[in-house]
Protein backbone atom coordinates (compact mmCIF):
# COMPACT_ATOMS: atom_id res chain seq x y z
CA UNK A 1 0.00 0.00 0.00
CA UNK A 2 1.11 3.51 -0.64
CA UNK A 3 1.48 5.94 2.42
CA UNK A 4 0.74 9.13 2.02
CA UNK A 5 1.13 11.80 4.73
CA UNK A 6 -0.57 15.66 4.96
CA UNK A 7 1.54 18.05 7.88
CA UNK A 8 -1.05 19.60 9.34
CA UNK A 9 -0.20 23.88 9.54
CA UNK A 10 -0.87 23.82 13.31
CA UNK A 11 -3.71 24.50 15.09
CA UNK A 12 -3.93 28.35 15.10
CA UNK A 13 -4.38 28.13 10.95
CA UNK A 14 -7.32 25.48 11.74
CA UNK A 15 -9.23 27.92 13.78
CA UNK A 16 -8.53 30.92 10.96
CA UNK A 17 -10.13 27.97 8.38
CA UNK A 18 -13.13 26.62 10.80
CA UNK A 19 -14.16 29.99 12.63
CA UNK A 20 -13.56 33.09 10.67
CA UNK A 21 -14.38 36.45 12.85
CA UNK A 22 -15.68 35.00 15.88
CA UNK A 23 -15.89 37.38 18.78
CA UNK A 24 -13.99 36.78 21.65
CA UNK A 25 -16.24 39.20 23.84
CA UNK A 26 -18.50 38.00 26.07
CA UNK A 27 -20.78 35.42 24.72
CA UNK A 28 -24.01 36.08 23.42
CA UNK A 29 -27.48 33.84 24.55
CA UNK A 30 -27.83 33.21 20.71
CA UNK A 31 -24.37 32.08 20.58
CA UNK A 32 -25.05 28.41 21.66
CA UNK A 33 -27.98 28.32 18.42
CA UNK A 34 -25.24 28.93 15.89
CA UNK A 35 -24.06 25.80 13.87
CA UNK A 36 -21.39 23.85 14.89
CA UNK A 37 -18.41 23.46 12.91
CA UNK A 38 -15.79 21.00 12.06
CA UNK A 39 -13.14 21.03 10.20
CA UNK A 40 -11.40 17.42 9.41
CA UNK A 41 -7.63 16.86 8.34
CA UNK A 42 -6.49 13.32 7.06
CA UNK A 43 -2.67 13.48 8.67
CA UNK A 44 -1.87 10.70 7.84
CA UNK A 45 -3.55 7.91 5.51
CA UNK A 46 -1.81 4.80 6.57
CA UNK A 47 -2.71 3.68 9.73
CA UNK A 48 -5.28 6.26 9.55
CA UNK A 49 -4.81 9.50 11.55
CA UNK A 50 -7.35 12.70 11.37
CA UNK A 51 -7.11 15.85 13.18
CA UNK A 52 -10.17 17.82 13.76
CA UNK A 53 -11.18 21.72 14.54
CA UNK A 54 -14.86 21.94 16.07
CA UNK A 55 -16.51 25.44 17.42
CA UNK A 56 -19.28 23.93 19.34
CA UNK A 57 -21.89 25.57 20.88
CA UNK A 58 -22.79 24.22 24.73
CA UNK A 59 -24.76 25.05 27.68
CA UNK A 60 -23.40 22.72 30.70
CA UNK A 61 -20.22 20.44 31.26
CA UNK A 62 -20.72 17.32 28.38
CA UNK A 63 -18.54 17.05 25.64
CA UNK A 64 -19.51 13.52 24.45
CA UNK A 65 -19.07 10.68 21.72
CA UNK A 66 -21.56 8.28 20.49
CA UNK A 67 -21.46 4.89 22.56
CA UNK A 68 -22.36 2.64 20.05
CA UNK A 69 -19.56 0.37 19.22
CA UNK A 70 -19.00 -3.32 18.50
CA UNK A 71 -17.52 -5.47 21.53
CA UNK A 72 -14.79 -7.47 21.29
CA UNK A 73 -12.13 -4.85 20.51
CA UNK A 74 -9.86 -4.02 23.78
CA UNK A 75 -9.04 -0.48 22.70
CA UNK A 76 -12.78 0.06 22.38
CA UNK A 77 -14.45 -2.14 25.53
CA UNK A 78 -11.41 0.42 27.55
CA UNK A 79 -12.51 3.00 26.50
CA UNK A 80 -15.29 3.95 23.60
CA UNK A 81 -14.18 5.82 20.59
CA UNK A 82 -12.74 8.17 22.74
CA UNK A 83 -10.15 5.90 23.12
CA UNK A 84 -9.13 6.83 19.72
CA UNK A 85 -8.77 10.45 20.67
CA UNK A 86 -5.72 12.05 21.72
CA UNK A 87 -4.58 15.43 22.31
CA UNK A 88 -7.65 17.02 23.27
CA UNK A 89 -7.40 20.77 23.65
CA UNK A 90 -10.74 22.86 25.22
CA UNK A 91 -10.81 27.00 25.06
CA UNK A 92 -13.13 29.26 25.03
CA UNK A 93 -13.35 31.88 22.18
CA UNK A 94 -11.32 33.90 24.11
CA UNK A 95 -8.57 31.63 24.25
CA UNK A 96 -8.91 30.56 27.48
CA UNK A 97 -8.17 26.98 27.83
CA UNK A 98 -10.96 24.87 30.34
CA UNK A 99 -10.12 22.07 32.02
CA UNK A 100 -11.91 18.77 30.95
CA UNK A 101 -12.42 14.92 32.64
CA UNK A 102 -12.74 11.66 31.28
CA UNK A 103 -15.86 9.71 31.20
CA UNK A 104 -14.67 6.73 29.65
CA UNK A 105 -17.08 5.59 26.72
CA UNK A 106 -19.26 8.69 27.15
CA UNK A 107 -16.67 11.52 26.41
CA UNK A 108 -15.54 13.98 28.91
CA UNK A 109 -16.74 16.72 31.22
CA UNK A 110 -15.80 19.93 31.30
CA UNK A 111 -14.25 21.45 34.92
CA UNK A 112 -17.30 24.03 35.53
CA UNK A 113 -20.30 24.20 33.38
CA UNK A 114 -19.87 26.50 30.54
CA UNK A 115 -22.92 28.28 28.10
CA UNK A 116 -21.51 29.28 24.88
CA UNK A 117 -19.33 28.53 21.92
CA UNK A 118 -16.54 26.44 22.71
CA UNK A 119 -13.19 25.90 20.23
CA UNK A 120 -11.99 22.01 20.60
CA UNK A 121 -9.18 20.48 18.74
CA UNK A 122 -8.22 17.06 18.57
CA UNK A 123 -6.49 14.47 16.74
CA UNK A 124 -7.66 10.20 16.02
CA UNK A 125 -5.52 7.49 15.47
CA UNK A 126 -7.03 4.32 13.92
CA UNK A 127 -3.49 2.42 14.04
CA UNK A 128 -4.74 0.19 16.71
CA UNK A 129 -8.04 -0.87 14.51
CA UNK A 130 -5.49 -1.07 11.40
CA UNK A 131 -2.97 -3.37 13.35
CA UNK A 132 -6.07 -5.94 14.03
CA UNK A 133 -7.26 -6.01 10.19
CA UNK A 134 -9.85 -3.50 11.18
CA UNK A 135 -11.87 -5.72 12.82
CA UNK A 136 -15.91 -5.92 12.45
CA UNK A 137 -15.68 -3.41 9.32
CA UNK A 138 -19.04 -2.51 8.98
CA UNK A 139 -18.83 -1.00 12.38
CA UNK A 140 -15.62 0.13 12.76
CA UNK A 141 -14.47 1.04 9.42
CA UNK A 142 -11.89 0.12 6.31
CA UNK A 143 -9.19 0.76 4.28
CA UNK A 144 -7.60 -0.09 1.26
CA UNK A 145 -5.18 1.61 -1.39
CA UNK A 146 -7.97 4.02 -2.63
CA UNK A 147 -10.48 4.28 -0.29
CA UNK A 148 -11.13 5.07 3.82
CA UNK A 149 -14.13 4.20 5.00
CA UNK A 150 -15.00 5.13 8.81
CA UNK A 151 -18.24 5.64 11.07
CA UNK A 152 -18.63 9.19 11.96
CA UNK A 153 -19.55 8.02 15.36
CA UNK A 154 -15.89 7.37 15.95
CA UNK A 155 -14.81 11.31 14.50
CA UNK A 156 -17.09 13.73 16.05
CA UNK A 157 -17.18 15.20 19.51
CA UNK A 158 -19.89 16.93 20.49
CA UNK A 159 -22.20 18.65 23.03
CA UNK A 160 -26.03 18.07 23.85
CA UNK A 161 -26.09 22.14 22.56
CA UNK A 162 -25.32 20.47 18.94
CA UNK A 163 -28.24 20.66 16.07
CA UNK A 164 -26.96 21.70 12.85
CA UNK A 165 -23.45 21.11 11.87
CA UNK A 166 -20.75 22.45 8.92
CA UNK A 167 -18.58 19.80 8.03
CA UNK A 168 -15.15 20.52 5.99
CA UNK A 169 -12.21 18.28 4.66
CA UNK A 170 -8.90 18.91 3.67
CA UNK A 171 -7.55 15.78 2.03
CA UNK A 172 -4.39 14.79 0.41
CA UNK A 173 -4.35 15.72 -3.12
CA UNK A 174 -6.16 13.15 -5.47
CA UNK A 175 -8.31 12.12 -2.49
CA UNK A 176 -11.76 13.54 -1.57
CA UNK A 177 -14.65 13.03 0.72
CA UNK A 178 -18.04 10.97 -0.29
CA UNK A 179 -20.82 11.55 2.85
CA UNK A 180 -24.60 11.20 3.01
CA UNK A 181 -25.27 14.92 4.03
CA UNK A 182 -26.17 17.63 1.23
CA UNK A 183 -23.37 19.67 0.27
CA UNK A 184 -22.64 23.05 1.64
CA UNK A 185 -23.44 25.74 -1.67
CA UNK A 186 -21.22 24.14 -4.53
CA UNK A 187 -18.21 23.15 -2.19
CA UNK A 188 -17.10 19.27 -2.77
CA UNK A 189 -15.31 19.62 0.76
CA UNK A 190 -17.84 21.45 2.73
CA UNK A 191 -21.32 19.75 3.94
CA UNK A 192 -24.07 20.74 5.93
CA UNK A 193 -25.72 18.25 8.09
CA UNK A 194 -29.31 19.10 9.65
CA UNK A 195 -29.28 17.34 13.47
CA UNK A 196 -26.62 15.57 15.31
CA UNK A 197 -27.82 12.46 14.74
CA UNK A 198 -27.13 12.50 11.01
CA UNK A 199 -23.50 13.87 12.41
CA UNK A 200 -22.67 10.50 14.83
CA UNK A 201 -25.33 8.09 13.14
CA UNK A 202 -23.66 7.78 9.39
CA UNK A 203 -20.68 6.34 7.37
CA UNK A 204 -18.43 8.64 5.30
CA UNK A 205 -15.62 7.34 2.87
CA UNK A 206 -12.62 9.62 2.02
CA UNK A 207 -11.38 7.99 -1.51
CA UNK A 208 -9.41 8.43 -4.58
CA UNK A 209 -12.13 7.96 -6.87
CA UNK A 210 -15.50 9.32 -8.03
CA UNK A 211 -18.53 7.16 -6.89
CA UNK A 212 -21.02 6.27 -8.75
CA UNK A 213 -24.51 7.93 -8.37
CA UNK A 214 -28.29 6.98 -8.68
CA UNK A 215 -31.23 9.95 -8.84
CA UNK A 216 -34.47 8.81 -8.47
CA UNK A 217 -36.38 12.48 -8.34
CA UNK A 218 -34.81 14.30 -5.55
CA UNK A 219 -33.42 11.81 -3.99
CA UNK A 220 -29.65 10.96 -4.78
CA UNK A 221 -27.54 7.68 -3.66
CA UNK A 222 -23.64 7.63 -3.94
CA UNK A 223 -22.03 4.17 -4.02
CA UNK A 224 -18.35 3.75 -2.74
CA UNK A 225 -16.96 -0.19 -4.02
CA UNK A 226 -14.08 -1.72 -2.64
CA UNK A 227 -11.96 -4.63 -3.85
CA UNK A 228 -14.55 -7.26 -5.90
CA UNK A 229 -17.40 -5.26 -6.12
CA UNK A 230 -15.05 -2.77 -8.61
CA UNK A 231 -15.37 -5.24 -11.34
CA UNK A 232 -19.11 -5.03 -10.54
CA UNK A 233 -19.68 -1.70 -11.17
CA UNK A 234 -21.51 -1.51 -13.80
CA UNK A 235 -23.99 -4.22 -12.72
CA UNK A 236 -24.41 -2.38 -9.29
CA UNK A 237 -25.45 0.53 -11.51
CA UNK A 238 -28.32 -1.24 -13.17
CA UNK A 239 -29.41 -2.77 -10.28
CA UNK A 240 -29.88 0.31 -8.11
CA UNK A 241 -30.76 2.09 -11.33
CA UNK A 242 -33.50 0.34 -10.98
CA UNK A 243 -34.75 -0.55 -7.72
CA UNK A 244 -34.12 2.82 -6.11
CA UNK A 245 -37.24 4.10 -8.22
CA UNK A 246 -39.34 2.06 -7.20
CA UNK A 247 -38.54 2.19 -3.50
CA UNK A 248 -38.93 5.98 -3.54
CA UNK A 249 -42.42 5.49 -5.52
CA UNK A 250 -43.46 2.93 -2.73
CA UNK A 251 -42.74 5.96 -0.50
CA UNK A 252 -44.26 8.41 -2.64
CA UNK A 253 -41.57 10.90 -1.09
CA UNK A 254 -40.15 14.21 -2.86
CA UNK A 255 -38.01 15.67 -0.01
CA UNK A 256 -34.34 15.95 -1.05
CA UNK A 257 -32.66 12.89 0.06
CA UNK A 258 -29.20 12.28 0.16
CA UNK A 259 -27.97 8.31 0.72
CA UNK A 260 -24.37 6.70 1.13
CA UNK A 261 -24.26 2.54 0.11
CA UNK A 262 -20.10 1.36 1.26
CA UNK A 263 -19.71 -1.96 -0.68
CA UNK A 264 -16.79 -3.58 1.45
CA UNK A 265 -14.48 -6.57 0.53
CA UNK A 266 -15.41 -8.76 3.12
CA UNK A 267 -16.41 -12.31 2.41
CA UNK A 268 -19.25 -12.74 4.70
CA UNK A 269 -23.08 -12.04 4.38
CA UNK A 270 -24.42 -8.65 6.83
CA UNK A 271 -24.99 -5.22 6.75
CA UNK A 272 -24.89 -2.46 9.16
CA UNK A 273 -27.49 0.36 8.63
CA UNK A 274 -27.04 3.84 9.81
CA UNK A 275 -29.72 6.51 9.42
CA UNK A 276 -28.68 7.36 5.84
CA UNK A 277 -26.19 5.39 4.85
CA UNK A 278 -24.79 1.28 5.00
CA UNK A 279 -21.94 -0.64 4.95
CA UNK A 280 -22.96 -4.17 2.75
CA UNK A 281 -20.61 -7.46 3.08
CA UNK A 282 -21.39 -10.32 0.84
CA UNK A 283 -19.83 -13.63 0.90
CA UNK A 284 -19.22 -14.24 -2.33
CA UNK A 285 -17.73 -12.11 -5.32
CA UNK A 286 -20.67 -10.05 -6.18
CA UNK A 287 -22.02 -10.98 -10.34
CA UNK A 288 -25.03 -10.49 -12.34
CA UNK A 289 -25.94 -14.25 -11.63
CA UNK A 290 -26.31 -13.62 -7.67
CA UNK A 291 -27.74 -10.12 -7.64
CA UNK A 292 -30.79 -11.43 -7.03
CA UNK A 293 -29.62 -12.31 -3.59
CA UNK A 294 -27.38 -8.73 -3.15
CA UNK A 295 -29.40 -6.06 -4.99
CA UNK A 296 -32.60 -7.11 -2.51
CA UNK A 297 -29.96 -7.14 0.85
CA UNK A 298 -29.34 -3.04 -0.60
CA UNK A 299 -32.61 -2.42 -1.33
CA UNK A 300 -33.86 -3.58 2.05
CA UNK A 301 -30.67 -1.28 3.81
CA UNK A 302 -31.88 1.35 1.66
CA UNK A 303 -35.52 1.35 2.57
CA UNK A 304 -34.90 1.60 6.42
CA UNK A 305 -34.13 5.11 5.83
CA UNK A 306 -38.01 5.54 5.89
CA UNK A 307 -38.72 2.37 8.01
CA UNK A 308 -36.88 2.21 10.92
CA UNK A 309 -34.74 5.46 10.72
CA UNK A 310 -38.00 7.75 10.02
CA UNK A 311 -41.17 5.34 10.72
CA UNK A 312 -40.24 4.19 14.02
CA UNK A 313 -42.75 2.12 16.86
CA UNK A 314 -43.54 4.24 20.13
CA UNK A 315 -42.46 0.05 21.52
CA UNK A 316 -39.32 -0.68 19.35
CA UNK A 317 -40.13 -4.75 20.86
CA UNK A 318 -43.38 -5.02 19.55
CA UNK A 319 -42.67 -3.57 16.37
CA UNK A 320 -39.82 -4.69 14.74
CA UNK A 321 -42.10 -7.36 12.87
CA UNK A 322 -43.06 -3.74 10.73
CA UNK A 323 -39.51 -2.51 10.89
CA UNK A 324 -38.16 -5.64 8.89
CA UNK A 325 -40.88 -7.34 7.91
CA UNK A 326 -42.35 -4.91 5.90
CA UNK A 327 -38.72 -3.50 4.50
CA UNK A 328 -37.98 -7.09 3.62
CA UNK A 329 -41.47 -6.96 1.55
CA UNK A 330 -40.63 -3.49 0.21
CA UNK A 331 -37.32 -4.73 -1.10
CA UNK A 332 -38.58 -7.79 -2.55
CA UNK A 333 -42.05 -6.10 -4.44
CA UNK A 334 -39.15 -3.60 -5.46
CA UNK A 335 -36.84 -6.50 -7.07
CA UNK A 336 -39.91 -7.84 -8.76
CA UNK A 337 -40.92 -4.85 -9.98
CA UNK A 338 -37.81 -3.53 -11.15
CA UNK A 339 -37.80 -6.76 -13.40
CA UNK A 340 -34.50 -7.89 -11.80
CA UNK A 341 -35.88 -11.00 -10.23
CA UNK A 342 -38.52 -13.54 -11.96
CA UNK A 343 -42.09 -14.59 -11.24
CA UNK A 344 -40.35 -17.88 -10.19
CA UNK A 345 -38.00 -16.37 -8.10
CA UNK A 346 -40.34 -14.05 -6.85
CA UNK A 347 -42.12 -17.20 -5.59
CA UNK A 348 -39.46 -18.69 -3.85
CA UNK A 349 -38.69 -15.40 -1.88
CA UNK A 350 -42.54 -15.84 -0.36
CA UNK A 351 -42.03 -19.99 -0.38
CA UNK A 352 -39.10 -19.23 1.88
CA UNK A 353 -41.12 -16.58 4.14
CA UNK A 354 -43.44 -19.12 5.20
CA UNK A 355 -41.25 -21.72 5.87
CA UNK A 356 -39.03 -19.20 8.29
CA UNK A 357 -42.80 -18.08 9.63
CA UNK A 358 -43.53 -21.58 10.64
CA UNK A 359 -39.95 -21.36 12.65
CA UNK A 360 -41.66 -18.41 14.84
CA UNK A 361 -42.75 -19.09 18.21
CA UNK A 362 -44.22 -16.49 19.65
CA UNK A 363 -46.74 -13.85 18.47
CA UNK A 364 -45.44 -11.24 16.09
CA UNK A 365 -45.73 -8.51 18.80
CA UNK A 366 -44.01 -10.72 21.66
CA UNK A 367 -40.73 -11.83 20.34
CA UNK A 368 -38.89 -9.00 22.00
CA UNK A 369 -35.79 -7.51 20.39
CA UNK A 370 -35.01 -11.15 18.91
CA UNK A 371 -35.14 -10.69 15.50
CA UNK A 372 -34.08 -13.43 12.64
CA UNK A 373 -35.69 -14.61 9.58
CA UNK A 374 -38.73 -16.29 11.53
CA UNK A 375 -39.83 -12.38 12.48
CA UNK A 376 -38.54 -11.17 9.31
CA UNK A 377 -40.35 -13.32 7.20
CA UNK A 378 -43.29 -13.21 10.12
CA UNK A 379 -43.60 -9.57 9.22
CA UNK A 380 -42.98 -9.95 5.34
CA UNK A 381 -46.30 -12.34 5.30
CA UNK A 382 -48.38 -9.70 6.87
CA UNK A 383 -47.45 -7.23 4.49
CA UNK A 384 -48.01 -9.72 1.44
CA UNK A 385 -51.60 -10.39 3.09
CA UNK A 386 -52.34 -6.36 3.53
CA UNK A 387 -51.34 -5.95 -0.21
CA UNK A 388 -53.34 -8.64 -1.29
CA UNK A 389 -56.03 -7.61 0.69
CA UNK A 390 -56.42 -3.94 -0.15
CA UNK A 391 -55.78 -4.89 -3.67
CA UNK A 392 -58.88 -7.10 -3.38
CA UNK A 393 -61.03 -4.45 -1.19
CA UNK A 394 -60.60 -1.44 -3.63
CA UNK A 395 -60.41 -4.21 -6.87
CA UNK A 396 -56.81 -3.36 -7.60
CA UNK A 397 -57.24 0.73 -7.42
CA UNK A 398 -55.05 0.93 -4.14
CA UNK A 399 -52.46 -1.44 -2.92
CA UNK A 400 -49.25 -1.77 -0.10
CA UNK A 401 -47.62 1.49 -1.64
CA UNK A 402 -50.97 3.43 -1.07
CA UNK A 403 -51.15 2.28 2.56
CA UNK A 404 -47.41 3.11 3.07
CA UNK A 405 -47.55 6.72 1.59
CA UNK A 406 -51.02 7.12 4.38
CA UNK A 407 -49.10 5.83 7.19
CA UNK A 408 -45.67 8.55 6.13
CA UNK A 409 -48.61 10.99 6.00
CA UNK A 410 -50.42 10.10 9.27
CA UNK A 411 -46.69 10.56 11.34
CA UNK A 412 -46.10 13.88 9.64
CA UNK A 413 -43.21 12.04 7.37
CA UNK A 414 -41.39 9.60 10.52
CA UNK A 415 -41.73 12.91 13.10
CA UNK A 416 -44.87 11.16 15.08
CA UNK A 417 -43.57 7.38 16.03
CA UNK A 418 -46.41 4.92 15.45
CA UNK A 419 -48.18 2.34 17.47
CA UNK A 420 -50.82 0.38 16.33
CA UNK A 421 -53.59 3.18 16.16
CA UNK A 422 -51.44 5.11 13.62
CA UNK A 423 -51.23 1.85 11.24
CA UNK A 424 -54.94 1.00 11.24
CA UNK A 425 -55.67 4.99 10.63
CA UNK A 426 -53.53 4.26 7.28
CA UNK A 427 -54.72 1.23 6.40
CA UNK A 428 -58.21 2.26 6.87
CA UNK A 429 -57.14 5.25 4.12
CA UNK A 430 -55.96 2.70 1.89
CA UNK A 431 -59.05 0.50 2.17
CA UNK A 432 -62.22 -0.44 4.49
CA UNK A 433 -61.68 -3.76 6.39
CA UNK A 434 -61.74 -5.18 9.75
CA UNK A 435 -58.11 -4.42 10.66
CA UNK A 436 -58.19 -4.52 14.37
CA UNK A 437 -59.57 -8.44 13.94
CA UNK A 438 -56.43 -8.97 12.05
CA UNK A 439 -54.17 -7.45 14.51
CA UNK A 440 -55.66 -9.27 17.45
CA UNK A 441 -55.99 -12.61 15.77
CA UNK A 442 -52.57 -12.32 14.22
CA UNK A 443 -50.35 -9.54 14.84
CA UNK A 444 -51.05 -9.11 19.05
CA UNK A 445 -52.61 -12.71 19.03
CA UNK A 446 -51.03 -15.93 18.15
CA UNK A 447 -53.49 -17.52 15.52
CA UNK A 448 -51.60 -18.23 12.71
CA UNK A 449 -51.76 -16.28 9.27
CA UNK A 450 -54.50 -16.49 6.80
CA UNK A 451 -51.93 -17.71 4.32
CA UNK A 452 -53.40 -20.66 2.14
CA UNK A 453 -56.75 -18.47 2.06
CA UNK A 454 -54.44 -15.00 0.92
CA UNK A 455 -52.29 -17.02 -1.92
CA UNK A 456 -55.54 -18.79 -3.10
CA UNK A 457 -56.83 -14.56 -3.59
CA UNK A 458 -53.90 -14.04 -5.65
CA UNK A 459 -54.01 -17.19 -8.07
CA UNK A 460 -51.62 -19.08 -6.21
CA UNK A 461 -51.32 -22.62 -4.54
CA UNK A 462 -49.37 -23.19 -0.93
CA UNK A 463 -48.31 -26.81 -0.81
CA UNK A 464 -45.17 -29.01 1.55
CA UNK A 465 -42.93 -31.16 -0.96
CA UNK A 466 -41.60 -34.26 0.14
CA UNK A 467 -38.91 -32.79 2.16
CA UNK A 468 -41.77 -30.60 3.65
CA UNK A 469 -40.55 -27.43 2.04
CA UNK A 470 -43.48 -25.09 0.99
CA UNK A 471 -43.68 -24.40 -2.24
CA UNK A 472 -45.80 -22.19 -4.16
CA UNK A 473 -47.24 -22.83 -7.76
CA UNK A 474 -49.71 -21.21 -10.16
CA UNK A 475 -52.95 -22.46 -10.05
CA UNK A 476 -54.52 -22.05 -13.76
CA UNK A 477 -58.39 -22.69 -12.50
CA UNK A 478 -58.10 -19.11 -10.49
CA UNK A 479 -60.71 -16.72 -11.45
CA UNK A 480 -59.50 -13.75 -13.41
CA UNK A 481 -59.75 -11.65 -10.83
CA UNK A 482 -57.25 -13.44 -8.80
CA UNK A 483 -55.05 -13.93 -11.47
CA UNK A 484 -54.89 -9.57 -11.99
CA UNK A 485 -54.18 -8.55 -8.64
CA UNK A 486 -51.22 -11.42 -8.97
CA UNK A 487 -50.08 -9.05 -11.81
CA UNK A 488 -50.61 -6.22 -10.21
CA UNK A 489 -48.32 -7.13 -7.38
CA UNK A 490 -45.79 -8.50 -9.70
CA UNK A 491 -45.76 -4.88 -11.14
CA UNK A 492 -44.51 -3.87 -7.69
CA UNK A 493 -47.12 -0.95 -7.39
Amino acid sequence: MKHQHLVATGLSLMWAIVAPGVATAAESPKATEKPATYHVTLVKVYPPRLSVAADLPIDGKALTMDTTRPAGIPVLDASGWPGLVSNLRVTNTADRRLGTMATGAAGWQLAEAYEGRLRVTYELDYSALAARGWPAPRETGLEDAEHLVLPCRSIFVTTPAVRESVVSFLLPKGWRPVTPWAPHSTSKTEFVVHDAADLASNLLALTREDPDVVVAGNFRLQVVAMGPWQAARAEVRRVLGAVIPRLVELMGTTNHENYLVVLLPVAEDGGESYRRSFALTFAEPPTRANSAAWGNKIAHEVFHLWNGWRLQGADYPSSQWFQEGFTEYAANLSMIGAKLIDEQRFLSLLADHVGNYRKLTTSLEGSGTHKGPPLYSAGALVAFTWDVTILEVTKGERGFGNFLRALWKQTDRGQKPYAWPDIKAALDRAAPYDWEAFYNSHIRGAEPLPLEQTFARVGLHLEMTADGSPRLTIDKTAPASARNRWQSILSGR
